[in-house]
């Protein structure tokens, strides 16, 4: 994947792209509706069209909380990342941005960012805090007094009501700059926002592991991480809750894939010489790399992984992919997002599949109402549980090892009462023709668990014998 955030005065060094990202997650409530009152209100579009300028005559939404951050303030947060905003689409409760390093996903209440090869994500943190915490409050100028910075910290990080950040073993751990060079320098810097926060490894040091640092202080009932200025604030906010993105029903979905096979990196290789396709039927032409894409997610099955997907793609130059895709809740799935990237280069081949979707399982019949429903506008039908959907997604990028975390709120469990099963015991069973389970773990933190598997193909594991 080609990086487009680089500096005269920073080149990127020669050699192989690192794909395995890094992953923030900030919860500042656990709903929209309990935002504080004085959250930043505001009605514009961020879309913008080839020239940069704000797309014209587009439906501008009502902005709430973070969502009310000017797209050029996010850029400027970004910057500090050493990433570059692509595009953004606009669902009804996120707005997607496609970076050149991966993904960034503004909700009214949490935001969610993710960066692949030598970016510095947490040298982004603090600024990210500062426009949190000014849009929580109504500040319109986004600029905090200055303040000791061990204070500032500690009362940005006060606000936070849950932190997750994770990443996968780097593959080229040498070529990372700032804190990323070791994982104990970016635990350091995270603590210095976040007390009592907790740093884990999960999986074999000597191989494919994953880490995780997590700040969960449990109930709000008993432990506010608001700080005073926002705790002061008259709640709550009233706002439609959508369906997925409420703390109770929180989940995420993993699939670190390396080895791809050759015939699907092939597919992500894209030649200057390559024919470009049709544009689609739109008063806003794609430019090349959002044609071939788009393109491409068509020929793959990734525009129809979910009903009614709205989705946006990016290919790079000479090979690399992004997209990211908003999906409606309906009866069959709640409503969220997946991400996806894809690092093709042959000897370091990587990708990558997150969502918070949460599939609907059904004890009975599905009538022809339901099934027109899973259907949507484009005829696709949604996987039918957990297992399904990663069966599809490792068939289109046939890896030849692979890391599946599954991270759900601990009270999703109520569930499982009506869909007879829940979806961290079915991938704690979960078999894939061709692969042969490595690792399985299983975590019970505070207010969340978590599954972790390691798969290889029976073929790696026999040339390995």
């Amino acid at each position: 994947m080609a990086s487009v955030a680089t500096t005269a005065t920073e080149v990127e060094p020669q050699g192989p792209f690192e794909g395995p990202e890094k992953l923030l997650e900030l919860w500042f409530a656990d709903s929209p509706e309990l935002l504080p009152r004085q959250a930043l209100r505001s009605t514009f579009t961020i879309l913008q069209d080839a020239k940069g300028e704000v797309v014209r005559g587009v439906s501008a939404p009502e902005r709430v909380g973070l969502r009310a951050v000017p797209r050029p303030l996010w850029e400027e947060m970004l910057d500090l990342v050493k990433c570059k905003v692509l595009s953004v689409i606009e669902g009804q409760d996120v707005d997607a941005y496609l970076l050149s390093e991966s993904s960034m996903f503004v909700f009214p209440h949490k935001i969610i960012l993710k960066t692949c090869g030598t970016t510095t994500l947490l040298l982004g943190l603090r600024r990210l805090l500062e426009l949190a915490k000014c849009s929580l409050t109504g500040q319109s100028s986004f600029r905090l007094p200055e303040a000791s910075p061990d204070t500032v910290c500690r009362d940005l990080g006060a606000m936070v009501r849950q932190c997750f950040y994770s990443r996968k073993s780097f593959m080229f751990p040498e070529r990372q700059k700032g804190p990323h060079k070791d994982w104990m320098l970016e635990v350091q810097l995270l603590e210095a926002f976040f007390v009592d926060g907790s740093a884990y490894t999960v999986g074999k040091m000597n191989g494919d592991h994953w880490l995780l640092f997590m700040c969960c202080p449990g109930d709000e009932e008993r432990t506010s991480r608001f700080s005073p200025a926002i705790e002061s604030a008259e709640r709550p906010l009233q706002l439609p809750l959508p369906a997925s993105v409420d703390l109770i029903n929180d989940q995420t979905l993993e699939i670190l894939m390396t080895h791809l096979s050759p015939s699907s990196c092939a597919a992500f290789e894209f030649p200057e010489d390559m024919e470009l396709p049709a544009q689609p039927d739109s008063d806003k032409p794609l430019d090349r790399g959002h044609l071939l894409a788009m393109d491409l997610s068509e020929k793959l099955g990734l525009a129809t992984l979910f009903p009614n997907t709205q989705l946006d793609a990016f290919a790079f130059d000479p090979c690399g992919y992004s997209a990211n895709a908003v999906i409606p809740a309906s009866s069959h799935t709640t409503s969220g997002y997946w991400t996806i990237h894809v690092t093709p280069e042959a000897d370091s081949s990587y990708a990558s599949f997150e969502s918070n979707v949460a599939l609907r399982r059904a004890n009975g019949p599905v009538d022809d109402d339901d099934e027109a429903e899973a259907n949507g506008k484009s005829g696709s039908l949604a996987p039918r549980d957990l297992p399904a959907l990663i069966k599809q997604v490792v068939d289109i990028f046939q890896p030849g090892k692979m890391s599946i975390t599954l991270f759900t709120s601990s009270r999703r469990g109520e569930e499982s009462s009506v869909t007879g099963v829940d979806d961290a015991s079915l991938l704690h069973s979960l078999r894939l023709p061709g692969y042969t389970r490595r690792d399985r773990i299983a975590y019970e933190f505070e207010s969340y668990d978590l599954v972790f598997c390691h798969f290889e193909t029976i073929s790696r594991k026999a040339e390995r014998s």
